[in-house]
């Protein structure tokens, strides 16, 4: 019974040590494999959250663009307004006592800022370019009186684009006319396509 839990193996004559644990090899090729997996895994999971972000951000917009058109069915004008340089987007119920929209004095009843970790999401269409047949902007909203989309009572509203990008190179498009204040939502795949 004292052999069996000996460390030590008496065979044909030689000692022979028990060995505990992995070689070197057997380490190094595991090691191999993991960076493998790592290295296709992480991109395709960062390209999945790039576009989840870029979804979210176009349902919250169209959300707001949605309660800006029911807002100004009463006598009040509505308006989602822009801000490239913040990443900022936001639904203005007035203009401040400037008059003009989106800026610091307007009131503002709800707002969202892109994302910037992770996804980093910014305005514009990079080296996409614009929607066919459309305006370009280089901050990637083409709508006048200060990047704002404003919603009127007579529920018609500006016309305009407002492009949005990740990090991966997904990207959407939001355009909206101006005559039935309807929107499309675009996407890149290698060309622009409706949704």
């Amino acid at each position: 019974m004292r052999d069996y839990w000996c460390r030590y193996h008496i065979a044909i004559g030689h000692v022979t040590r028990v060995r505990y644990g992995f070689t070197l090899l057997e380490l190094l090729i595991t090691i191999a494999l993991i960076s493998v997996l790592y290295a296709i895994a992480v991109p395709l999971v960062r390209s999945i959250h790039d576009d989840c972000c870029l979804k979210a951000a176009v349902l919250e917009i169209t959300e707001m663009i949605k309660e800006g058109r029911l807002n100004a069915q009463g006598e009040k004008y509505y308006a989602v307004g822009f801000t490239p340089a913040s990443g900022r987007v936001a639904l203005i119920s007035d203009r401040g006592p400037d008059g003009q929209w989106n800026t610091n004095d307007d009131t503002v009843i709800r707002s969202f800022t892109l994302p910037s970790n992770g996804a980093e999401l910014k305005f514009g269409y990079g080296s996409h370019g614009p929607l066919p047949k459309r305006g370009a902007d280089a901050d990637g909203v083409t709508f006048q009186n200060n990047n704002t989309l404003i919603c009127n009572p007579e529920l018609t509203g500006s016309s305009g684009a407002v492009y949005l990008i990740a990090r991966s190179g997904s990207a959407r498009a939001i355009l909206v006319n101006s005559t039935d204040f309807e929107w499309t939502v675009w996407r890149w795949e290698g060309k622009w396509v409706m949704q």
